[in-house]
């Protein structure tokens, strides 16, 4: 099977913007999801964002999300971050996944996130594919469907520039 095309502008696009996030602390809440009560600081979280494939190797790309104590019920509960109940990569790599296992196979579908030089295997985009997400909004690049939430994230990278 012939390798995907995906311009190595689009690539440097996807990886500009997820390197962006590379580090970032996530630490907005204002209160608690459960009883609206006032949070104080509990701890800090690392969690994984995405994998890269940078010059051949994979590198992952984490950011650290605070936790919060509720001071009235005790819930402990993270900042806005962006991730979804229960996954282990940030929400705009789990909306890659789900766009484009809608128009292909796993496995192809595993080879075009390679050329956009993230390391995602075909297991985890048949996972998500067969969760439910909320409706994912996606633009047309060069021939190749990609999320909006992972193209604002090269937006991010050119306003930290």
């Amino acid at each position: 099977m012939r390798p995907p095309r995906v311009p190595p502008m689009l690539s440097a696009l996807v990886q500009s913007g997820v390197l962006a996030v590379d580090g970032h602390v996530f630490s907005r809440l204002d209160a608690c999801p459960r009883c609206g009560g006032k949070v104080s600081g509990y701890d800090t979280k690392e969690r994984r964002f995405a994998v890269i494939m940078d010059g051949g190797e994979k590198r992952p790309v984490n950011v650290r999300v605070r936790r919060y104590m509720c001071t009235d019920c005790g819930q402990i509960s993270p900042a806005e971050a962006p991730f979804y109940p229960e996954t282990r990569l940030g929400s705009p790599i789990v909306d890659l996944c789900v766009v484009l296992s809608r128009s292909m196979t796993p496995g192809r579908a595993a080879r075009v996130a390679e050329c956009l030089s993230l390391a995602i295997d075909p297991g985890t985009i048949r996972a998500y594919s067969r969760r439910s997400f909320p409706e994912i909004p996606v633009d047309t690049l060069f021939g190749v469907p990609v999320p909006r939430s992972l193209l604002s994230l090269s937006l991010m990278a050119t306003e930290r520039q």
